[in-house]
């Protein structure tokens, strides 16, 4: 009864804990923007259009930090632009890209395919693709509702942090290389392919080249930059990465697919920028950060809003999502990266939450050096053969494999996720299913960690048939002396039971098996071949299963009862019974609740890994059943031992 007690205060002294937390550290709530702010904000981080005489928009951008306090160069008369505006479209084996002239940025970026690692290849889709209704997968953003697209910065886009040089830069119309006059397509079924952006300003005496170079069987491109004004070289300019890159086609985020968000490798470390984060007023949003500050040992420190420079040199920086993403390398490390946020309001299924958009404005040489950048999966086997590409092309040694978010345990989950890829690849090969292979894969490592549950059955047995025995001593203890004679024995028969069942030692053994769940998990989420594959009903394991009747989901349901089932079959250390099936409903929706929208493919590595879990407890109790026999080791049980060994139970 004691027990009971005990647990249901535990539970809710762990309820009032998370209560008065959430009370005493609220959730960091960004600024709520009226529409007046919206547009404020919007006009501090964005390019704004301005009057021209032609009536085209052109772009200003806020001076980044190093040129705050220089002086605005005076508006020179507006220029007429002669030049017209064109659409020009790259299409290679592996992607197709749109190009338009002004401000010669990327409007389009859709990947169409991508090599398996048997060498096959696969077609890619958006996360909307339907069975019958495939979508092709779009890494650009469309502006959303309410904010006008020249209010955006595009990929590509050049920024000096001079208002008047990046007005032309982003308003003007470059001239491009492309044979034909009007919109373009240029094939890249091979090789490589080279186009020229240019354009001159005579008010402001700019000159800016933009040469790219595709290549048919690569996800990396290159782009040079040269840019000078009345002859003399700009020192530095900014490459616009973003905002949001990723698949367009996710209408809801979730923790298992999280929101665009930048990444950069900032002085030799990798540094992940939430959106959030940069659209705060303060550095240090998080919710440590809350805690230092709120018990004095951290101040405050602001930050103007939307904005959030990264100092440090940069060897490379991007946006990205859960599989796709944009990285920039450029050809040396250089300081100035910042990121940019605007907020906007989304609705999904007639919910409005707060997003943002993420840019990313890389420093890049203004010299014509190279700089290279990768634009598709965020496949492992992919980034490491684009590591290597942008060796050969002249760039510099990256491991672009860092924009993998391993998350906790980082570097433990990727040494085991790379050989669990490796161990279902094999077995995706031999039975043509990702669903299969992971459900062999599953009873391979349940079957291989046997010996040590079959170990752990044992210690929880017998830590539950002393129970009594051990609290038995305990409370004769309490009531003697130290200069008992009878202290000493009971003390030794104490040790040897401790000894013999140790609860510890039935545990850590299944935690042993703990880091293949979360490595599984990353294995999912670094390999684009989970991406959509398909299993009877499931049309992603990479992605929660759909909803039947709107509302409900058979593989976490299942989940959810195996372990049940699983939990009232294995000994608990506890002897009450109450206590055990608390524990065996609660642990179980718990873990409902947290794996509800879980990839598919980490529910049936679960689902699987229960059942046979079940059918290993079944043969481990009938395999201990002779032990279970056996009496306790209570005060009859001792007289029965030989005199040399033979222990008395204390009188009460």
């Amino acid at each position: 009864m004691q027990q009971q007690q005990r647990f249901i205060v535990a539970l809710v002294a762990s309820a009032a804990v998370l209560i008065l937390w959430n009370v005493l550290f609220p959730p960091v709530k960004p600024p709520q923007l009226n529409a007046n702010a919206n547009n404020q904000s919007v006009a501090q981080s964005s390019p704004q259009p301005t009057s021209q005489a032609t009536g085209q928009p052109t772009a200003s951008t806020t001076p980044t930090p190093a040129q705050a306090g220089q002086s605005p160069a005076p508006t020179p008369a507006a220029t007429t632009d002669n030049v017209p505006q064109r659409k020009v479209r790259i299409v290679t084996p592996l992607y197709e890209a749109t190009f338009d002239t002004r401000g010669a940025v990327a409007t389009s970026w859709i990947v169409k395919r991508a090599r398996r690692s048997d060498g096959t290849w696969r077609e890619l889709y958006s996360a909307s693709s339907t069975k019958n209704n495939p979508r092709p997968l779009e890494l650009i953003l469309t502006p959303p509702t309410g904010i006008a697209p020249e209010q955006l910065f595009r990929p590509f886009q050049i920024v000096t942090g001079d208002a008047t040089a990046d007005s032309v830069l982003a308003g003007r119309n470059f001239k491009v290389s492309a044979p034909e006059s009007g919109d373009a397509t240029i094939d890249v079924p091979s090789g490589s392919r080279q186009i020229e952006f240019t354009v001159h300003d005579d008010a402001t005496g700019l000159d800016a080249t933009k040469r790219m170079t595709f290549f048919a069987d690569r996800y990396v491109a290159e782009i040079e930059l040269k840019l000078t004004r009345n002859n003399q070289p700009v020192p530095q300019a900014q490459l616009v990465i973003g905002p949001n890159i990723g698949d367009q086609g996710i209408d809801h985020f979730t923790f298992y697919s999280f929101a665009p968000e930048g990444v950069a490798v900032v002085a030799g470390q990798v540094r992940r920028i939430n959106a959030v984060e940069v659209h705060s007023d303060r550095q240090g949003s998080g919710a440590i950060n809350w805690i230092l500050e709120g018990i004095g040992l951290k101040s405050v420190v602001n930050k103007p809003p939307d904005r959030e420079p990264i100092e440090g040199p940069v060897r490379w920086a991007g946006v990205d999502d859960t599989y796709f993403g944009m990285f920039a390398a450029p050809s040396k490390p250089t300081s100035g990266l910042e990121y940019r946020t605007i907020p906007y309001e989304h609705k999904t299924n007639g919910k409005t939450e707060q997003r943002f958009l993420i840019t990313g404005l890389v420093p890049v040489p203004t010299d014509g050096s190279k700089t290279e950048i990768y634009t598709g999966p965020k496949d492992h086997r992919l980034l490491a053969a684009a590591s290597e590409d942008v060796k050969q092309l002249g760039g510099p040694q990256v491991d672009l494999g860092e924009a993998i978010n391993f998350g906790f345990l980082g570097s433990m989950r990727r040494f085991l996720a790379v050989p669990i890829l490796f161990a279902i690849d094999r077995l995706q090969r031999l039975t043509g299913s990702y669903g299969v292979a992971i459900i062999l894969f599953t009873i391979f490592i349940y079957s291989l960690f046997f010996p040590l549950k079959w170990q752990s059955s044992r210690k929880m047995k017998k830590a539950q048939k002393y129970a009594p025995r051990m609290k038995e001593l305990q409370e004769k203890l309490k009531g003697m002396k130290s200069t008992d004679p009878k202290m000493k024995e009971l003390q030794m028969e104490q040790l040897r039971l401790m000894k013999e069942a140790n609860p510890l030692g039935g545990c850590l053994p299944l935690l042993i098996q703990m880091p293949f769940l979360f490595a599984l998990y990353s294995a999912i989420t670094i390999s684009i071949d989970f991406r959509q594959a398909t299993f009877l009903w499931i049309p992603d394991l990479s992605g929660p299963e759909p909803y039947i009747l709107n509302f409900i989901r058979i593989l976490p349901l299942l989940f959810a009862s195996s372990m049940i089932v699983l939990q009232l079959m294995t000994p608990a250390p506890s002897a009450d019974p109450m206590q055990r099936k608390m524990m065996a409903i609660g642990m179980p929706m718990m873990m409902l609740y947290i794996l509800w929208s879980a990839p598919a493919g980490l529910l049936i590595y679960w689902l699987v890994g229960n059942i046979v879990g079940f059918l290993q407890q079944f043969i481990i109790n009938r395999m201990t059943r002779s032990e279970d026999d056996l009496p306790p080791p209570d005060g009859k049980g001792a007289k029965k031992k030989p005199p040399p060994k033979k222990l008395k139970p204390a009188e009460a």
